[in-house]
């Protein structure tokens, strides 16, 4: 039954998470069309919801004790609202719409917040249900329990689309996107070494130009990759703002990424990923689309792996450059291109 009024959802924090919970929030836009939705997210993931077309508004979490305070006070200027859906598993984040007086507020258990919930959801679980964006989709659209996630989607306006023409100019057509780093730190990392030789097979047997992608704290690391893969290749880490960074993941023929935001985004352009895992697990947080292909060599253990786990490392380093052309190779067929 379709709903109506004024909707908040609470949306969770880092770049992977939010784009595995967007095939919930466009199935709930799908069978709601006409809830107002807000979302509540960390300034930095305003960007990024910018680019999805189920928000009808987007307003920013502040940080802190005050924040909580002054954003749960906004909300009720911002209101009212009927319901909350609260996304993240935090204590804060189910505080902030109890605090705003929204008198639904539905969110997973845990954390000592129960009591700050008119409605607990427990995920279904069960066989083939195991990735994180059937938890999404258990929160927001219940009714939909047996069916499979649509792939996410973002959309790419066509002025951004212009901004990065001339960071294009004088790369080889069609570029391949490498992504050497990862938010969570070494125990998600491809070793540099791979993704360089990678490169330069890349550029020398299909003739493709290579984009070297990453944040700015990345930018020595994508530097260094670049230039050890040889003129073929340009680092843009750093120098690009997010949505220029989303921009060069859709136009590139395919991406190689860790498993990181970076992987997520891609998939959500559209564009194939090749998917270099360690000890996470890919059928819990692994990129939702069929343009895939997942690389692994060890038995996955946890979510929760340390920052700099040895044995993650070494997981890691054990898919060789060979593995990931073949797979690079065999998802660039599918698109049609062969090289020269």
């Amino acid at each position: 039954m379709s709903e109506s009024g004024n909707i908040l959802v609470c949306g969770v924090n880092w770049i992977g998470d939010t784009i595995m919970s967007m095939p919930a929030l466009q199935a709930f836009r799908r069978l709601n069309p006409s809830v107002r939705i807000t979302v509540l997210v960390k300034p930095a993931m305003r960007p990024l919801w910018a680019m999805h077309a189920a928000p009808d508004r987007v307003i920013d979490l502040e940080p802190g004790t005050s924040g909580t305070l002054r954003t749960a006070a906004a909300l009720q200027q911002w209101g009212p609202f009927d319901r909350a859906y609260v996304l993240p598993h935090s204590f804060r984040s189910a505080l902030i719409p109890w605090l705003a007086r929204i008198p639904e507020r539905i969110g997973m258990p845990g954390h000592f917040r129960d009591g700050l919930l008119t409605r607990v959801i427990r995920p279904v679980g069960g066989p083939g249900r195991a990735h994180q964006a059937y938890e999404y989709m258990d929160l927001l659209v219940p009714e939909l329990k047996g069916t499979v996630w649509e792939s996410p989607r973002l959309r790419i306006p066509p002025e951004t689309d212009a901004a990065i023409r001339p960071l294009l100019k004088d790369v080889l057509s069609p570029q391949v996107a490498l992504i050497p780093g990862a938010a969570r730190g070494p125990s998600k990392q491809w070793p540099a070494e791979h993704y360089m030789a990678l490169g330069r097979r890349l550029s020398a047997e299909l003739h493709c130009g290579i984009l070297v992608l990453g944040a700015p704290s990345e930018k020595a690391l994508c530097d260094d990759v670049a230039q050890r893969i040889g003129p073929g290749a340009r680092s843009l880490a750093g120098r690009t703002g997010f949505a220029e960074w989303v921009a060069l993941l859709g136009a590139s023929a395919l991406v190689v990424a860790n498993d990181s935001g970076g992987m997520h985004v891609a998939a959500a352009v559209g564009t194939p990923v090749v998917a270099l895992y360690g000890l996470t697990d890919p059928a819990t947080t692994g990129p939702l689309t069929k343009q895939a292909r997942v690389l692994q060599r060890a038995d996955a253990q946890s979510r929760d792996v340390a920052r700099d786990s040895r044995e993650a490392r070494d997981a890691l380093a054990s898919i060789s450059p060979d593995d990931a052309y073949r797979a690079a190779l065999e998802l660039i067929e599918t698109k049609g291109y062969t090289g020269a």
